[in-house]
């Protein structure tokens, strides 16, 4: 179990760095518009993961707490202003508003309430996925009520969302029992292996997406 571990975690880390570098390559067909910061969210996933991969046998949570914490903010917010730029439809853009308006509450109320040095910002990181599933959901809307569906296989939106949405529906389960449920045990490190699994099916998804693309005005 721990060598499947180990390979799927290592495969992991490897596609961040191609993807970013992928996404770099494929930067002018979409620097003109909200995807234009895909790139920073890819690069600040990556310097995260791999450094919560080196401090996490250092003792240091506080610092590991820290990190993640930052990048929870960063990474939810750049999506959501993706996605609000991205559709089209005004009312579907203001429930985007609202959504993130949501999020940075849940974010203030954990500083408040568990503290930013002090332990994961796991409310934050919950509402922030479930709002980011209702954001891809209100862009598979828009899509089937625009010309876009004839053209959605050369998207990089589309490939992107379609990531995103099996991952964070395959693991916010997985985030919930780690963190209120957690047992070291077999089972445990069977919901590891599903979460190395969605991270490695999210990023394929990603580099299908920046090599199918076609540049969007």
């Amino acid at each position: 179990m721990e060598t499947a571990l180990t390979i799927l975690q290592n495969t992991y880390l490897v596609l961040y760095a191609i993807v970013f570098v992928i996404s770099l390559i494929r930067f002018p067909l979409y620097k003109n518009t909200a995807l234009k910061f895909l790139p920073i969210v890819l690069f600040v996933t990556m310097v995260t993961e791999f450094l919560g991969t080196y401090l996490k046998n250092s003792g240091n949570t506080q610092l590991i707490f820290t990190i993640f914490n930052g990048y929870y903010l960063i990474h939810f917010s750049i999506f959501f202003y993706i996605f609000m730029k991205m559709i089209e439809n005004e009312r579907f853009k203001k429930n985007i508003q609202i959504g993130f308006g949501i999020f940075l509450l849940f974010f203030l109320s954990d500083i408040v309430f568990t503290g930013f040095f002090k332990d994961s910002f796991t409310r934050t990181y919950i509402a922030g996925a479930s709002i980011l599933i209702f954001c891809i959901i209100l862009y598979y809307i828009s899509i089937l009520q625009s010309s876009l569906v004839l053209v959605v296989k050369n998207d990089l939106l589309f490939w992107v969302s379609v990531g995103l949405f099996l991952f964070y529906i395959g693991y916010l389960p997985i985030k919930i029992i780690k963190t209120w449920f957690y047992k070291p045990d077999s089972f445990f490190d069977l919901l590891l292996i599903i979460q190395f699994s969605l991270i490695i099916l999210m990023y394929l998804f990603f580099l299908t997406g920046f090599l199918w693309m076609k540049k969007r005005s």
